[in-house]
């Protein structure tokens, strides 16, 4: 049960052999989408590029706005202060 004979695989493999070049053909008869696409890659580059650098600035100004006590030693660190 389930074995095919060498015509049933015969057949299998000409019908995914057509699909394969009708799907190919219609791959090739529409228009490139990698050109359509390309300014929005661009977009999001210069969005990403806008992202990191908004994260930088803002956190170069809270650098300069807060003020960071950096522990001494770890016994300072780990011990509450008094």
């Amino acid at each position: 049960m389930g074995r095919l004979t060498p015509e049933e695989r015969r057949r299998m493999f000409v019908a995914q052999q057509q699909a394969r070049r009708e799907m190919l053909t219609r791959l090739h008869s529409v228009p490139i989408a990698a050109e359509c696409r390309a300014p929005r890659r661009g977009l999001g580059r210069l969005f990403g590029t806008a992202v990191i650098a908004t994260l930088l600035g803002g956190g170069w100004f809270a650098y300069h706005a807060v003020e960071f006590h950096i522990p001494a030693s770890v016994v300072e660190a780990l011990l509450p202060r008094l």
